[in-house]
């Protein structure tokens, strides 16, 4: 079971879930999808987390869902709390109930960003409101499960449905209509491309694996880096990009300097590794290749 299936991350989990042969069904709140593996709920209701999970039994739960929108998490903290922290308190008891392995889906924004590639025993110090519900989501998914993963990825980009844009996508858009953008020259991160994640969370959903794990992309890169990288990758103007500073941009909630992750600990254990920046952008310009090709034949 599969919670936030029309988002970035869930809808390529079920994608990438069902290539493999397992039996899915996906959650999701606002985006309708006409499909009877995908179910609408609202996971901040107990009552109906409780009888969803109690009714389908699953072995495992990959809880996606999240409200990431961080400057809106800092100005509306009653439902940045309500989902990314009691929702996930919900649906983690529940698959205690029912004896699910449970894998949450945290954030780099744990870390307060003062040092960068974040080992997993790191101490968690957040900066923003966003931050502190993922890291209480931590902390409920801990002292409720029957047995837990949690995994932390870093800046979540890749081909998704169009109802929402990612920064790679968004830097596409621009870019192709010719647009300048300004991007940060002194933020860094671990940019995570959906499949590969999705990859990720599927072998340790098949393992049983626990613990806590980064799952990051494979290079700290600043956000320019990976703007100028993924420019030349899909042969835009690099042109466009205009470097600017964190103390340039007037945000509602504070951003961590530099939150990129050390993923030495999941390279080790899983046989599916994060990829680096390079052959991360190549997949997914390949990705776009695949997606134009069955465009062009319906």
């Amino acid at each position: 079971m599969i919670s936030g299936g029309s988002g970035l991350l869930g809808h390529k989990l079920v994608q990438n879930g069902l290539k493999k042969g397992h039996e899915i069904y996906s959650i999701y709140n606002e985006h309708p999808i006409d499909n009877e593996r995908y179910i609408q709920l609202n996971l901040t209701d107990p009552n109906k987390v409780f009888k969803l999970v109690s009714k389908l039994k699953p072995e495992v739960v990959i809880h996606t869902a999240a409200y990431t929108n961080v400057d809106s998490c800092e100005m509306d903290r009653e439902t940045a709390w309500n989902v990314n922290a009691k929702a996930t308190k919900h649906l983690a008891l529940a698959s205690a109930d029912t004896k699910s392995h449970f894998i949450y889906v945290s954030t780099d924004y744990l870390f307060d960003g003062k040092k960068g590639l974040y080992e997993e025993d790191d101490i968690s110090s957040p900066i923003n409101y966003y931050g502190y519900t993922k890291f209480r989501g931590e902390e409920f998914v801990k002292a409720n499960t029957f047995e837990w993963c949690i995994t932390r990825p870093s800046v979540i980009y890749g081909w998704g449905f169009k109802h929402k844009l990612n920064f790679a996508t968004w830097l596409i858009d621009n870019l192709s209509k010719m647009k300048e953008v300004k991007i940060l020259a002194d933020q860094f991160v671990s940019p995570t491309l959906n499949t590969n994640l999705s990859d990720i969370l599927l072998e340790i959903a098949e393992r049983n694996t626990t613990g806590i794990l980064h799952t990051a992309g494979a290079s700290r890169v600043s956000r320019l880096d990976f703007a100028q990288k993924l420019s030349e990758t899909f042969n835009l103007n690099t042109n466009l990009i205009k470097p600017t500073k964190m103390t340039k941009i007037l945000w509602k909630a504070k951003r961590p300097r530099d939150s990129s992750l050390n993923i030495n600990k999941t390279k080790a254990l899983l046989k599916v590794k994060p990829l680096t920046i390079d052959l991360a952008l190549d997949k997914m310009r390949e990705e776009m290749t695949i997606i134009d090709r069955h465009r062009t034949t319906r």
